[in-house]
């Protein structure tokens, strides 16, 4: 009787009788509560890829927002400049200067052209161009070429052409870490570490949980790197740097740093190899740097490296953890970020001002400096000067190609020069609201890469005011969001410039 009882109870939706025994398929209520059981585990995933989306929007961790923040910023660059690896590094806003000024080429790689900087104005070359624009040089140039993943002989095949074009005053050879890459040593890529489901499974994943796929993704690509390294499958990037000073390769880099010599005495053009340590870490770099910087001094090459000045100014910083990635662009990106390319662009300044002042020329701390948007973001924004201080420009109808970090997305346009600046009016037919934040031109000292918003007028609320606390500081990019009506998407921005900065300043 109750065997019959219990059999009645279960709901399935297939049952098989043998004998005495019922064998039930899927269970109704088996089905609910495994449903039940899905859906509060797939809820508690979505909490906690929300929460690490909050915490990485409030900078405490890196993942995918930062990428996809990366890939826009670096799309734009890409749109408004020209796609010839080898010629000098330009883009729309940035024309080439002409004239009779002497001129200063830089080589190099990424450093030279390629990572997200919100403007590229904080590339250190550009730095070095500002620095000496700020010291009273006004009759020299800085111009550079270089290309993501360039190595030394790739710069030097590309000297080679632009040399003899350019005719440069003095060379500088930006030196990094995978410059010695002579393609012997592999190195692991992310396309080796392919999650170990399909693409289509990936593509759904990662549109329901963003934030968990990319840790995943990232843990699994960092084991897979130390678990196959070797010289099979390649070695991950530190371990890798390291290999391209030893053996087979660095014997090849020897004779590439020797063509490189010998192409500069050929050339009758002086020039000078500068470090470019991205963070401050003897531990770090002092291994990487050792051998190489041997060969460029044997080679005939002068050397400044900036890394005992770099960890004297700043302390030693671990080579891994998060006051390593402070100084990075962002914490998606760990190319130097602006402190660190302003005071490779200074350390480079006070070298050519004690070997090479004579292409300097003259110093002129007095003369006025000139508002110039020279950059922005997104790439179709089209900024024009209509004068001294006022632009217009096309706001964008939708903030999917600005950047996204920090939020809300925003549009950015950077000044040729950074210098103070009091207040910043908005103006257009359908402007309706707006908010701005300023970025402060790196200094000697250490501080965050903060954007800083500007106050409300009291009686013009698009007129916004530079906070107390930054305005004498020099302002290199600022970034605005604005809600406007209509199909008139013009908007047209007021500098005014503070009290003239103190000589020299």
């Amino acid at each position: 009787m109750g065997n019959r009882l219990s059999e009645r109870a279960v709901r399935s939706l297939m049952a098989w009788r043998f004998g005495r025994r019922t064998i039930y398929f899927a269970p109704i209520y088996a089905l609910v509560c495994g449903a039940v059981s899905l859906a509060v585990v797939l809820a508690i995933l979505v909490g906690v890829d929300r929460v690490l989306g909050r915490l990485e929007s409030a900078g405490w961790t890196s993942g995918e927002q930062w990428k996809r923040h990366n890939q826009i910023v670096e799309e734009n660059h890409r749109r408004k400049t020209t796609t010839n690896e080898c010629e000098l590094r330009h883009w729309n806003g940035e024309p080439l200067p002409s004239g009779k000024q002497k001129t200063i080429l830089v080589f190099g790689d990424s450093f030279v052209w390629g990572p997200p900087y919100v403007t590229l104005n904080h590339l250190w070359w550009r730095q070095l161009a500002i620095e000496l624009e700020r010291r009273g040089y006004h009759d020299v140039r800085v111009v550079a070429a270089g290309h993501p993943g360039w190595s030394t002989r790739r710069q030097l095949e590309c000297a080679r052409q632009l040399v003899p074009e350019v005719k440069p005053d003095l060379i500088v050879w930006g030196y990094v870490t995978n410059d010695p890459d002579e393609k012997i040593v592999r190195q692991i890529f992310d396309s080796q570490d392919q999650p170990p489901y399909g693409q289509r499974i990936r593509q759904k994943l990662k549109w329901l949980l963003p934030n968990l796929s990319f840790k995943f993704e990232s843990l699994r690509a960092d084991k897979l790197a130390v678990q196959y390294a070797g010289p099979d499958y390649g070695y991950a990037y530190a371990d890798w740097e390291l290999k391209l000073v030893g053996g087979e390769n660095f014997e090849r880099y020897r004779e590439t740093v020797r063509e490189v010599g010998e192409f500069l005495k050929q050339s009758n053009v002086p020039a000078f190899l500068q470090t470019l340590p991205h963070f401050p870490s003897r531990e770090y770099f002092e291994p990487r740097y050792a051998a190489p910087l041997r060969e460029w001094r044997a080679a005939g090459v002068p050397v400044h490296d900036s890394l005992d000045d770099f960890v004297r100014r700043y302390g030693e910083v671990a080579p891994t953890g998060k006051e390593a990635l402070s100084w990075g662009i962002n914490p998606g990106d760990s190319h130097p970020g602006p402190q660190a390319t302003h005071f490779l662009a200074a350390q480079a300044a006070d070298f050519i001002e004690e070997k090479w002042p004579e292409i300097l020329g003259p110093k002129d701390t007095q003369r006025k400096r000139e508002f110039v948007i020279n950059d922005w973001l997104p790439s179709d924004l089209n900024v024009r000067q209509t004068g001294a201080n006022t632009f217009e420009l096309d706001f964008p109808a939708t903030t999917s190609r600005m950047p996204q970090l920090p939020t809300p997305p925003a549009a950015l346009v950077a000044l040729r020069n950074p210098q103070p600046i009091v207040e910043v009016g908005f103006a257009g037919t359908g402007l309706q609201k707006v908010r701005a934040w300023a970025l402060l031109q790196a200094e000697d000292r250490f501080e965050g890469d903060n954007w800083h918003e500007l106050e409300p007028f009291d009686s013009d609320p698009h007129i916004l005011l530079m906070p107390a606390s930054i305005a004498e500081r020099r302002i290199s990019a600022l970034r605005f969001s604005a809600e406007m009506q209509g199909s008139d998407r013009k908007l047209r921005l007021t500098l005014s410039p503070a009290v003239a900065p103190r000589s020299g300043e």
